[in-house]
């Protein structure tokens, strides 16, 4: 959607027109508010996020904080994951389910305190979703979404960035730590977190009347080290296995059917809500589950419309929720939600795109870097 369309309903973020002074062409609403998604060129976006740096406005992860003296009883209510070792100053990627085991948002979560939690969500009205739990869950919390707007810088050049920004001590961040610091008197919250696989940061921005002013310090901090603007990289994020809330997850789905096993613990303390209903579910098993793809043939254009049906015999087992080509690979690679009989390494089925009919191949994922040393690694 071009800026002269935009709905005054749908917000803007405090960086809006920062990212049209630097070539935002288009934007689409997520979570009530303007996401920009296109620069003009997602393959010199894609190059630069792995081999320099890249800077995104990712306001659209709205921040839902969780406070007061039973926020993390409430908060390990909300999602299967177990929490209970997680101490002030660092982070976890969670999911949020329903009553019936279904996948609700997959936010990161930042400890900021013992009794203080955000999280930073994918698009879905979890703020609405938590106060409506908490009417009725007998316990004192406080549940707001505070002015805290999130940008990424990703990419190899990213720690020399963020040194220049508030000195060398932030490089002792670990992966998915997080600290509360300021810069030129703008508070903020930095963590080593991002969607790219790649080494990263964020910086939530805490002051909304001065998002262009953060900008332009973050764009002059890069400029010797390559930074460029961009929004997130489809390519990199499918190349890393990341899965997109309301592309590849929907909220008919169940952690097991997306490989999410590892963040649920049933038998965890205090419970959760599903825990039946997942309990249950791995018991009786999944009927589909999403996989990791080869696509056969020249290189598919980088999106698509709609999901594409997946074919064998003759019947549809599946359809497919991403893909695109990876430059590294020289591949199409992509994810298919497949029953879960042709889910194993090296089953073949066909796709029908607007292309003609492609043979897939079923891998595993991440596509590059399998055990994710790339962002986990030390910085000093």
């Amino acid at each position: 959607m071009k800026r002269h369309a935009l709905n005054p309903r749908i917000y803007k973020s405090p960086f809006f027109e920062s990212t049209v002074k630097y070539g935002a062409g288009d934007f689409v609403p997520y979570n009530g508010m303007w996401m920009p998604y296109n620069y003009g060129d997602t393959l010199g976006e894609y190059w630069a996020t792995i081999k320099t740096a890249t800077l995104w406005d990712v306001s659209v992860q709205r921040i839902i904080e969780i406070s007061g003296p039973d926020a993390y009883k409430f908060m390990s209510m909300l999602t299967p994951r177990d929490i209970s070792k997680l101490k002030p100053g660092r982070c976890r990627y969670v999911i949020l389910t329903n009553a019936d085991g279904n996948i609700l948002n997959d936010p990161v979560m930042l400890r900021l305190a013992e009794d203080r939690f955000w999280l930073s969500t994918a698009d879905g009205d979890v703020l609405m979703w938590a106060q409506g739990v908490s009417v009725f869950a007998n316990m004192d919390v406080n549940i707001t979404a505070p002015d805290a707007y999130p940008v990424q810088i990703q990419g190899p050049a990213s720690p020399k960035i963020v040194a220049a920004l508030f000195g060398d001590d932030i490089l002792d961040l670990g992966y998915y730590h997080c600290t509360q610091t300021e810069i030129a008197g703008i508070p903020v919250v930095v963590s080593r977190t991002g969607f790219s696989a790649e080494v990263g940061f964020e910086i939530y921005l805490q002051d909304k009347d001065r998002g262009d002013e953060l900008w332009e310090m973050i764009i002059d901090a890069g400029k010797p080290h390559g930074l460029i603007v961009s929004s997130p990289n489809r390519i990199r994020r499918i190349e890393a296995g990341i899965l997109d809330y309301r592309s590849d997850i929907l909220v008919t789905n169940n952690p097991y059917e997306c490989g999410m096993d590892r963040l649920v613990k049933l038998d965890k303390d205090g419970g959760f809500i599903g825990q039946e209903a997942l309990k249950k579910i791995k018991a009786e098993g999944v009927a589909q589950k999403i996989v990791g793809i080869f696509i056969e043939g020249d290189a598919l254009e980088t999106h698509n419309e709609n999901r594409w049906p997946a074919f064998k015999d003759g019947k549809q087992i599946g359809e497919l929720t991403a893909f695109v080509h990876s430059p590294r690979l020289e591949k199409n690679i992509g994810y298919v939600m497949v029953d879960v009989e042709h889910a194993e390494l090296g089953n073949q089925f066909t796709l029908e795109t607007p292309f003609g009919t492609r043979t897939a191949t079923v891998t595993d994922m991440p596509f590059i870097d399998k055990d994710k040393k790339i962002p986990r690694q030390k910085l000093r």
